[in-house]
């Protein structure tokens, strides 16, 4: 992939969560978190589903038992985003929980890129940008 199409799936992804939040936010006052958490990937499989079966990608779902069983936790995860954002848009609200979920991400992707991955040290800058997120994140909260 280019780096432009990289960049239109990360701003798709960006707004993806930002509709994701709004949607399961409101599912939420309607059910409860982990009702709501359930339909919303219920949801997403029956959807992903179907796209496999159009695209005609049902061999790769065959090979599932070539994959190593611990990347599967990536489901989990998933499932805990979409929990914990529908338990805290009711009280933040859908931009502050965003900010919040962003900051933590740009954090712990800042780790994961230097110390799992070791892309490199840590240069100046991305300690000074660190810190303004956090900075930034104060002055939306309040």
């Amino acid at each position: 992939m280019s780096n432009i199409g990289a960049i239109i799936c990360a701003i798709l992804a960006g707004g993806s969560t930002a509709l994701e939040a709004f949607v399961n936010g409101e599912l939420g006052k309607n059910t409860t978190a982990l009702t709501a958490t359930f339909i919303s990937l219920v949801v997403g499989v029956l959807f992903f589903l179907i796209s496999i079966l159009v695209t005609g990608d049902l061999k790769s779902l065959m090979n599932i038992s070539d994959i190593n069983p611990k990347l599967l936790i990536g489901g989990v995860l998933g499932g805990l985003v979409i929990y914990f954002t529908v338990k805290s848009v009711p009280t933040l609200g859908v931009s502050n929980t965003l900010t919040l979920i962003v900051v933590s991400q740009m954090l712990i992707g800042l780790l994961i890129d230097g110390i799992i991955l070791g892309q490199g040290s840590m240069h100046l800058y991305k300690y000074i940008g660190a810190i303004l997120l956090v900075i930034g994140t104060f002055f939306i909260l309040n």
